[in-house]
């Protein structure tokens, strides 16, 4: 066994190089005393919009499409996290990219209830709680008391529609 083929770093190596990108992006806009010119926001926005999704697919990229919604995520993050960096009263940019964030979360919003309306489907139709709970592990990566918690919900949910058409008199 080698100890440098299984060392943490190389498998998660996004969560030792982020934290050293974000703390110089920060000290960067703190030390610059509220005068942010153009090229130092555009350096910041790149930073945290652009370069940490890129790095976060590069090290996940295996993950497949599960990697390319994290990254959208984090570019979103990043948005924000530049709007709170750079003073309001010097944003350029700003002004034009962050709308962007809200057609991201839109998109993750949209992604998030497709993946619940597939399992509430899965559950209304009378799949057990078991195979949902693997299905919803196995597509979203969720944790596993997670995914029972949000079966349970679901099963919450289909006994209650089945009570109140049963209280409708209808089959």
């Amino acid at each position: 066994m080698n100890p440098i083929t299984n060392h943490p770093f190389r498998a998660h190596w996004f969560f030792f190089v982020a934290p050293i990108v974000v703390a110089g992006n920060i000290f960067v806009a703190l030390s610059s005393r509220g005068e942010i010119d153009r090229l130092l926001e555009a350096g910041l926005l790149f930073d945290l919009a652009v370069l940490l999704p890129c790095l976060y697919w590069l090290c996940y990229k295996a993950r497949g499409k599960k990697a390319a919604i994290r990254a959208g995520a984090l570019s979103c993050l990043g948005i924000w996290g530049a709007l709170k960096l750079v003073p309001e009263a010097e944003q350029n940019l700003m002004a034009y990219v962050a709308p962007l964030r809200y057609v991201g979360l839109a998109a993750l919003i949209w992604l998030e209830l497709a993946v619940l309306l597939a399992i509430y489907r899965s559950i209304f139709k009378g799949g057990t709680s078991h195979e949902a709970t693997a299905r919803v592990q196995a597509e979203t990566d969720m944790p596993p008391w997670a995914a029972r918690l949000l079966v349970l919900e679901a099963m919450f949910w289909r006994r209650i529609w089945q009570g109140l058409k049963r209280m409708l008199g209808r089959k």
